[in-house]
């Protein structure tokens, strides 16, 4: 394996640890990067009901344009 795709599996492994801990029964939080990883762990879980409803994998891609509420962005 080289070294990106090493470093890739760990950064899985710190986020499936983070999402372990994700209760999305309950109310998504208000602040970030929690509501993000509230939004991700519900995600992977439609992704995962959904392949096995049709007994193939599926995957996803999600695209961000960043923060528009970033304070060195903002107009006045």
């Amino acid at each position: 394996m080289d070294a990106k795709y090493k470093e890739w599996e760990e950064k899985q492994k710190q986020i499936d640890a983070e999402l372990a801990h994700i209760d999305i029964t309950k109310e998504p939080p208000t602040e970030e990067p929690a509501r993000q990883m509230y939004f991700i762990k519900k995600a992977r879980q439609i992704v995962l009901k959904k392949a096995q409803e049709l007994g193939r994998p599926l995957f996803s891609c999600l695209v961000t344009f960043g923060c528009e509420m970033n304070a060195e962005r903002k107009t006045a």
